[in-house]
Formats: C-alpha cells, structure tokens, sequence
C-alpha cells in the first residue's frame, strides 16, 4: 500500500500544543483523575441503561393501555440511548490519536474520520493555504494552491496508511479543542487567509466628560451607569 509523504523534522518549537506536555507528576495526576473519571461515567451508564430497562419492563408488563405501554417502552429505549451515547461522546473526548500542533509555518493536525476508527493525520503548510473560513459547525475549511509540502494520511486501527487525496482542494479541521483553532484564526489569520475584521476604537471627543461637578458626586467614574 502505498504511503504518502510525512511532515519535515521539526526543530521550532510549537505555538500551541493540544495535548499539553505534562511534567511526570501531572501525568500520574491525570491518569489518576481520568481513572477516576471513567468510573463515573460508567457509572451514569449503567444507571441510565437500567434505569431504562425497569421503564421498559413496567411498560410491558404493567401498562393496560395500548398507548401508555408503548410510551414507557419508548421512553425507556431512548433512557438506555442516551446512557450509550455520553459514554461514547465521553469516549471520544477523550482520544489520545487526537493531536494540534501549531508551528509559525505550518501545522500538524490529527483528527477522527466521522464515525470510525481510522484517523487523519494532517502536516499542512501555510503558504499553500489560498484562504480559509469556517461552516456553521465550527470546523475550519482551507482551500489549497499547489500542494507540494503538505501531506494528508489516513491510519487505520491496524496502524495501515494510506494516501488522501483532498476533495475539491479542500481540507475541513476539526478540533477537539477550540482554544487551537482560535490561534490559528487570530494569530495567523493573514497566513491562512482567514478573514479578519478590525474593530475600530470609540474615543470621547470631549475633553471634558467629566466636569468639576460631575467629580463632586461622581469619584469612582461610574457617570452614566
């Protein structure tokens, strides 16, 4: 199977890094914690899916009526889904093949394909972004111009790559932390062609907004609050 090319060795230092690194003993202070943390919604999981199958047996068994049977049944079925599905979005919170690296040329980027186990692994270059915006799910979109350093591959479970090919010469990120791509949309906007809006600063013509006699009963500045 063919593999694609992979990023340059790096010898800046990055911008921003999600994970952060973490000394030896904040480690085992997360791991603890996340230990910890599993626990609990495990926990919340089988309390929502037994919760659920209760509502479902009570529906069953001791409903007479045709419609309150299949409310209970109903309700109980969407309890035990909703105990499986913030597992699963806990789950993936929580994703170690999940990385932002930010460099001040390029970035290095690994994020989850939809639904399964295999994972994009991105090293895309400034300079060959033409611009960037983002949808109304929040994930960043760049049009690319002659993609010659750049590199796109997707891993399987199995640890197989694979080349990818951006459809339309178009990459989507999304991230699992929005603090990274706030950096990249602030901080390089003019380098990946965001657009950037400028505000610009409201100053007082007057003078003197606050008179001798505003001063008298006004010490603190809250005139007009």
């Amino acid at each position: 199977m063919e593999k694609s090319k992979s990023c340059e060795v790096n010898v800046l230092q990055a911008v921003y890094e999600y994970p952060p690194k973490l000394s030896r003993a904040e480690r085992q202070v997360k791991a603890a914690h996340d230990i910890e943390e599993h626990r609990k919604m495990q926990r919340n999981m089988y309390k929502n899916i037994l919760l659920g199958v209760v509502i479902i047996i009570i529906g069953a068994v001791f409903a007479s009526a045709v419609f309150a049977k299949v409310l209970l049944i109903l309700l109980g079925a969407c309890n035990c889904s909703v105990g499986g599905l913030m597992y699963w979005y806990y789950s993936l919170s929580r994703d170690a093949d999940v990385y932002t690296r930010i460099y001040e040329d390029h970035i290095e980027h690994s994020q989850r394909m939809g639904l399964s186990k295999s994972y994009l692994h991105i090293c895309l270059y400034y300079e060959e972004i033409e611009k960037s915006y983002q949808t109304n799910k929040g994930r960043l979109v760049c049009v690319l111009k002659n993609v010659e350093k750049s590199s796109f591959v997707v891993k399987d479970k199995e640890g197989r790559e694979k080349a990818f090919v951006p459809e339309d010469g178009m990459i989507a990120l999304s991230f699992q932390d929005t603090k990274g791509k706030l950096v990249l949309i602030n901080d390089f906007y003019e380098k990946i062609g965001y657009p950037h809006k400028e505000y610009n600063k409201i100053e007082d013509e007057e003078d003197d907004y606050y008179s001798e006699e505003d001063m008298k009963w006004d010490r603190l500045h809250k005139h007009g609050l």
